[in-house]
């Protein structure tokens, strides 16, 4: 946005008027870590200056605002995100998290552009703009994450991101996530880089540790931040080589208890920033946002002056934001008052000088629109529950040798290949006789008629189906199920609905949460989502045992992860790369 530089100067020598004034508060400078008496004054949505009480403004502003005593900080920024993991749309999760403080998103729309390509991220662009979050966008730089493994419903290589880099709203390259291929020189990823340094554009990393030579030819590629450290070491050595280290705390993922050890061992802090990377819309709804993070990242003994500035002016100067991170003159009026810096919800937040949220409730004055969603679940070549048998590898067996998926550890995240004999009825496995079996199967959902059903060993699920088009990273549909009949019940009601989780029982759906835009995410509010998805966990543990995590479907196609995984393409060693048989060798 245009600043009328002239306007500004004026109001500041109190010419004219100012729009607002926020008086009586603490005033939190991030520049120096200062904590003063202040008053604050705004013209056409930038602050145009900072006053000691004493010094009285020549022209009283059109709105004076009594801050009440509370602390006046910057808004936050986070510094990485994925908004369909919230399962709300971008115009609904702004006005779930702006209540909480948080004012800036970068986020990176790598799940609807593994669905929809770059009309799903134009979509994220265009509907963002119908609240007031202000949210930029890192084109997706692994779609699909691993080509030849796995099938999305789109494909970005160098023109793709060379389109995006050219649209208003996009401020660089998603988490690089093929480090082993740009360490590699693997071209396409090279490419693709070329692209962004082509452009001068931000290239956010994604180096879970990675280190050593690796990690310096990594950073020596162009890569200029990490989200992903989980360890004391890990961070130091990244900040060490000069990255930008996203302080993560996420719905699935939280460190601090290690990040903030290894922070506490040096005495700058200034190219670490805030991230969410991953939030559930139930911790949105009771927790909040980026001011959960900067709770815990406190909690773990860290200056709370120094968390906050982390959450702003370092965020802000991670992207090289000119005129966001701070409130001071000619930055944007986004700010919060707080009663105390501790990372709990604000009493009021104002964007661009306009209060948008008011002790927890939304005030943005947004237009909101009916919308129609195309469906995105095609699996209608799916006939019936033989669909859904393992075959045996001929009619006349009476067992088989299946590389059965086991538990790799405790969280039943990682897993291996198990070869198991079973037995075999009308040339179809059976693992009716074994209670710690059941089905799992990978659907396609983006055009293409190829689908593996494997067996799984430890899920935890006793009866019945679960299923969900939610499947990192390029979401085809996953099902777990005891039985055909159940399995086929899921797969029939996402594709109704579009996409989302689903859980079924004797043929019948007994829950589901229904996600229509790009079978990602709903049209509905934070509330809305968070009470369909409170059924659908009732329905869940339900059926499996409370040890099996409630969105353990969605990481099953994770070709990241070390172990096995089940794409639609087959059983996948992560580790290697390659794909694996789910008959066994004889």
């Amino acid at each position: 946005m245009k600043k009328n530089r002239r306007m500004l100067m004026d109001a500041a020598l109190g010419k004219i008027p100012c729009d607002l004034t926020v008086k009586n508060v603490r005033y939190l400078n991030v520049f120096t870590g200062e904590i003063y008496d202040g008053e604050v004054d705004v013209k056409d949505g930038y602050v145009v200056r900072v006053r000691r009480p004493e010094q009285k403004s020549e022209l009283p502003a059109e709105e004076i605002r009594d801050g009440e005593g509370n602390y006046l900080i910057p808004g936050f920024i986070d510094s990485h995100m994925h908004v369909e993991s919230t399962m709300m749309i971008p115009e609904n999760f702004s006005r779930a998290a702006v209540p909480w403080g948080t004012t800036t998103i970068c986020t990176d729309p790598h799940e609807i552009a593994n669905v929809m390509g770059i009309r799903g991220v134009r979509f994220m662009l265009e509907n963002g703009k119908k609240s007031a979050l202000r949210q930029y966008v890192l084109a997706p730089s692994c779609v699909p994450a691993v080509p030849g493994l796995e099938d999305a419903g789109a494909q970005f290589g160098p023109e793709e991101i060379e389109d995006l880099l050219h649209t208003d709203g996009v401020i660089g390259i998603a988490e690089l996530m093929d480090y082993v291929g740009i360490c590699s020189g693997a071209e396409r990823m090279e490419k693709i880089m070329e692209k962004g340094l082509d452009c001068k554009t931000f290239l956010q990393g994604h180096a879970p540790l990675l280190s050593g030579n690796e990690l310096t030819a990594y950073v020596l590629a162009g890569v200029q931040s990490d989200h992903e450290s989980e360890e004391a070491e890990e961070i130091l050595e990244k900040l060490r080589r000069g990255m930008y280290v996203d302080l993560r705390a996420s719905s699935l993922v939280n460190h601090m208890e290690q990040l903030a050890a290894g922070l506490k061992t040096i005495p700058y802090h200034d190219r670490v920033s805030i991230c969410t990377d991953d939030v559930h819309v139930g911790d949105l709804l009771s927790l909040g946002h980026v001011n959960k993070v900067v709770r815990y990242a406190i909690e773990q003994g860290l200056d709370p002056v120094d968390v906050i500035r982390m959450a702003t002016i370092n965020a802000a100067r991670e992207y090289g934001f000119s005129d966001l991170g701070a409130v001071a003159p000619g930055y944007r009026a986004d700010m919060q008052l707080v009663k105390a810096l501790d990372g709990s919800r604000p009493e009021y937040v104002f964007m661009g000088g306009r209060l948008v949220a008011e002790k927890g409730r939304y005030t943005g004055e947004d237009r909101e629109e009916e919308q129609v969603f195309e469906n995105t679940v095609h699996v209608d070549w799916i006939r019936g529950e033989e669909d859904l048998s393992l075959s045996a590898g001929g009619c006349d067996r009476k067992e088989a040798a299946v590389n059965v998926l086991v538990p790799l550890d405790s969280g039943n995240v990682l897993r291996k290949t198990e070869r198991q004999i079973l037995p075999a009825e009308n040339g179809r496995v059976s693992i009716a006789e074994r209670e710690d079996l059941a089905y799992v199967c990978v659907c396609n959902r983006h055009g293409k008629r190829q689908k593996t059903v494997a067996v799984i060993q430890g899920f935890g699920l006793k009866e019945g189906a679960v299923g969900t088009t939610v499947s990192h990273d390029s979401h085809n549909m996953v099902i777990v199920y005891k039985n055909e009949r159940d399995g086929l019940a899921v797969l029939r009601e996402l594709e109704r609905a579009g996409g989302g989780l689903c859980a079924a029982k004797d043929g019948q759906v007994l829950a589901c949460v229904e996600l229509p835009v790009a079978g990602l995410m709903s049209s509905g509010s934070c509330m809305q989502v968070a009470e369909e998805l409170e059924t659908y966990q009732q329905a869940f543990y339900r059926l499996c045992s409370r040890e099996t995590p409630l969105l353990s479907c969605a990481i099953m196609s994770l070709t990241a992860l070390p172990g096995i995984v089940v794409t639609d393409k087959g059983l996948v060693d992560g580790d290697r790369q390659e794909v694996v048989p789910v008959l066994a060798e004889e």
